[in-house]
């Protein structure tokens, strides 16, 4: 079959394709012309098979730009299909690229696209539940094998947003918070030196915020939160991000902890064990089935009581 592309057409789709860095897209394995066919026609019955996620984040963006749902969604089934955990964490950088930004204080550029209602009425909320169902892949993903993501230099390139939602889950299966703690340290002097900021105190802390807390202090042992480097940045305690009295309440709750003796729980969830996604669903379960009972006991309770009250 042959396409016929009007020259008007594509003289507008080009700079879109080429914008979004696909212009050298044959060298990631896929032909510039096999791209237009999806893109200028979405009833294409052939479907789009792309090995390499690089080349399917950048048709996503194209698809996003063009307002072409079925090229969008081929996209993201080729994502899902070659997610694993070497891929999990470029491809949830790359959704950076989409997402809305206007939550974080130190972004400056704008969202793309906006999830807005469009010039010709088209509303782009399916734009972000693709988004949001394959970040949750992601990390899903990414809490399965946590301490090698956690390793992956992609976890320096992060934006803020991301590493503080993959290191404060209750769900990471960390071997240790030790690698939750380097990551992000190491990620925190990454980042004053793409602000240009010396790695001070002050600034560190500035640049941390919550991050600073991700962490979970209360897990770790004595001679770990005392150490004097790890993994090339300074330990818990030298580090200067936690405060005196933090520094404190944690050393007490290790001590405490150690000998078998009761401590009061340390805030940002900086004692509570992370546990695997599995085990939280079956509490969750669990929860939910003695609130359905309790419901439904206090139904009957209030039934009978009626029932008296009226035949009484």
């Amino acid at each position: 079959m042959v396409l016929k592309v009007e020259d008007r057409f594509h003289e507008e789709s080009k700079p879109i394709l080429e914008s979004n860095g696909l212009k050298g897209a044959e060298d990631n394995g896929l032909k510039v012309g096999d791209m237009y066919k999806p893109i200028t026609s979405s009833k294409n019955p052939h479907p789009l098979t792309i090995d390499k996620p690089e080349v399917a984040l950048d048709l996503f963006l194209t698809a996003v730009n063009v307002q072409d749902v079925p090229l969008a969604n081929q996209c993201i089934e080729s994502l899902k299909g070659c997610m694993c955990k070497r891929t999990a964490l470029p491809i949830l950088k790359g959704l950076a690229k989409c997402k809305v930004r206007s939550f974080d204080p130190y972004s400056t550029e704008p969202s793309a696209p906006p999830l807005k209602e469009s010039d010709d009425g088209h509303n782009d909320d399916w734009v972000h539940d693709l988004i949001e169902n394959l970040k949750n892949d992601c990390l899903l993903e990414i809490d399965k094998n946590a301490d090698f993501a956690l390793k992956q230099k992609e976890i320096l390139e992060m934006d803020y947003c991301d590493i503080l939602s993959i290191t404060r889950r209750d769900t990471l299966q960390v071997s240790s918070e030790m690698i939750v703690y380097s990551a992000v340290m190491r990620w925190c002097i990454e980042e004053c030196h793409r602000r240009t900021l010396q790695a001070q105190r002050i600034n560190l802390k500035a640049v941390l915020r919550e991050l600073a807390y991700a962490p979970r202090y209360g897990l770790m042992s004595k001679k770990e939160f005392l150490c004097r480097t790890v993994d090339g940045v300074k330990g818990p305690d030298r580090s200067g991000i936690l405060d005196e009295q933090e520094t404190e309440r944690i050393l007490e709750y290790i001590r405490r902890k150690s000998k078998n003796r009761p401590a009061e729980e340390l805030p940002f969830k900086g004692s509570v064990p992370r546990k695997p996604a599995s085990e939280k669903a079956k509490k969750f379960r669990s929860d939910s089935s003695c609130s359905s009972k309790s419901t439904c006991d206090k139904f009957i309770l209030n039934f009978l009581t009626c029932w008296t009250a009226i035949f009484d």
